[in-house]
């Protein structure tokens, strides 16, 4: 069941009329059936394999809440931990290892014919075992220190947090303590949420079908399809267009997240930050999936010992590679993904080692004043956007090979002017555009809309859906961060 589909736009206000109309007790059920129901509507085999995770998930937080003064709770926590991973590990990353092992054993002369799992992924399987993972290890954290509300004791209550359908398959990635106290409160809608909500799925919905599938239809997929019948110009334009595509489509899913969620007085994390408006790649990172980005930095970068860590500042930039390599291959089961790590990393790196050089922190003002601070930001902006944007290329492609064929493509000098539809040079355009508006107008016209009448949010949902029929391409094309 997709987002920006009739099934999920007759199914969202069918399970809010339910979840608001029926009395209280009900409503963590109504919750949480749906959510059962909306990630079994793709495969109900691989609900199996979810419950699995919650189940897992669940258990060892009881173990480790009610086990914590035990010499062996560090072995239950890694057991847990090591359950927990094996679904992503045999769906996921099985067979990427097996071919790359028999690649490497090839190039020694040793035939070997390893298995093959060969099956589809499970959608969301990176976002929902992080999730767990993430809950593992905080209560074991928490009930170290004696919290009496380390582990949560309701079995369905932790079904629904961990399935929860708004964020299930693409995130944010929540934590213990952003959802599950709101799922044992159950709040009462707050004044203007339901406008709030109501705005926030019509702009994900906006982002998705007008502007990331047709940058996909007509600018994107041809590219990338058969770039040798495309110029270098077209293939950086299109480069371009992957950028913002990748972009509105992830931001879109979250804005639709976060609006069905508020619909139920629910709140959920932020996930972006206008990213591309960033001046270095660390803090590119603070502003693109911030989630994610949070989570490895937390049970990765910080339990490695971060920037903190003894034996001397090589051991910093070590941690910092190995948490990008992380973020790569979080992403897929790809050496693309790998050197995406390694090159997001290298780059973090040398951001710190910058910022070490002359003393800035994260977030001060550009250094100088006037022209000067000007050019210091435009150099640095320019600089990390570029970067971004030729990364994108591991991001894309299928594999290294591919990768390396789009790289020979852009230095192509031919001056044929780009042949794309005038629809698609409108979308990029205003696309591009309406990301580096001034946040404070994003901001007012939420504020406007919520504050309307409920004929004022169907009237422009309609418009909306009008101009989705029209302009879109046509096509139900999945979210691109299903595929994680």
């Amino acid at each position: 069941m997709l987002f920006h589909s009739l099934d999920y736009l007759f199914f969202l206000p069918l399970v809010v009329l339910l979840y608001w109309g029926l009395p209280r007790r009900w409503r963590l059920g109504v919750l949480g059936s749906a959510s059962l129901f909306f990630y079994g509507s793709w495969n109900p085999t691989y609900l199996l394999v979810m419950l699995l995770v919650v189940l897992v998930g669940w258990g060892a937080g009881q173990w480790l809440w009610r086990w914590r003064r035990w010499r062996g709770e560090a072995v239950v926590r890694t057991v847990s931990l090591f359950l927990l991973l094996t679904p992503l590990f045999f769906f996921k990353y099985f067979d990427w290892l097996a071919e790359s092992a028999e690649a490497v054993l090839g190039w020694g002369g040793v035939d070997l014919g390893l298995p093959r799992v060969e099956l589809t992924l499970p959608i969301g399987i990176s976002f929902f075992t992080f999730q767990a993972l993430a809950y593992v290890i905080d209560v074991g954290r928490l009930s170290r220190k004696g919290d009496p509300e380390a582990a949560e004791r309701n079995l369905w209550r932790f079904a629904t947090f961990q399935s929860f359908f708004p964020q299930l398959v693409a995130g944010p990635i929540v934590r213990r303590h952003e959802l599950l106290p709101q799922l044992k409160s159950l709040p009462l809608l707050r004044p203007q949420m339901v406008g709030a909500g109501v705005y926030r799925i019509c702009r994900g919905m906006m982002k998705k079908v007008l502007f990331a599938d047709v940058l996909r239809v007509a600018m994107v997929d041809p590219v990338f399809a058969s770039p040798e019948n495309f110029t270098g110009i077209e293939q950086m334009v299109a480069l371009y267009a992957y950028t913002l595509q990748i972009y509105y489509d992830f931001s879109g899913y979250t804005d639709i997240a976060i609006g069905s969620a508020r619909l139920f007085g629910i709140e959920l994390p932020e996930n972006f930050r206008r990213p591309y408006r960033a001046t270095s790649v660390a803090g590119f990172w603070r502003r693109w999936h911030i989630t994610l980005s949070n989570w490895v930095r937390d049970y990765i970068y910080y339990p490695l010992g971060g920037s903190k860590v003894d034996g001397g500042e090589w051991k910093v930039y070590r941690n910092i590679v190995a948490t990008m390599v992380i973020i790569g291959i979080w992403h897929g089961a790809s050496w693309n993904f790998v050197v995406y790590g390694c090159l997001h990393g290298t780059a973090v790196g040398i951001n710190r080692w910058q910022r070490k050089r002359s003393g800035r922190r994260p977030g001060d003002p550009m250094p100088g004043t006037g022209v000067a601070r000007a050019w210091a930001w435009t150099w640095r902006f320019l600089l990390t956007f570029h970067f971004v944007v030729l990364a994108r290329i591991l991001f894309r492609t299928e594999d290294l090979g591919h990768a390396w064929e789009l790289v020979q493509g852009l230095t192509d000098t031919s001056l044929l002017m780009p042949r794309f539809a005038p629809l698609a040079w409108a979308v990029f355009a205003v696309g591009w555009a309406l990301h580096f508006t001034p946040e404070a107008w994003r901001d007012r016209t939420e504020s406007w809309f919520k504050n309307q009448n409920p004929l004022v949010w169907a009237l422009l949902a309609a418009v909306i859906g009008g101009m989705a029929l029209t302009a879109g391409s046509g096509d139900s094309l999945a979210f691109v961060y299903y595929q994680f």
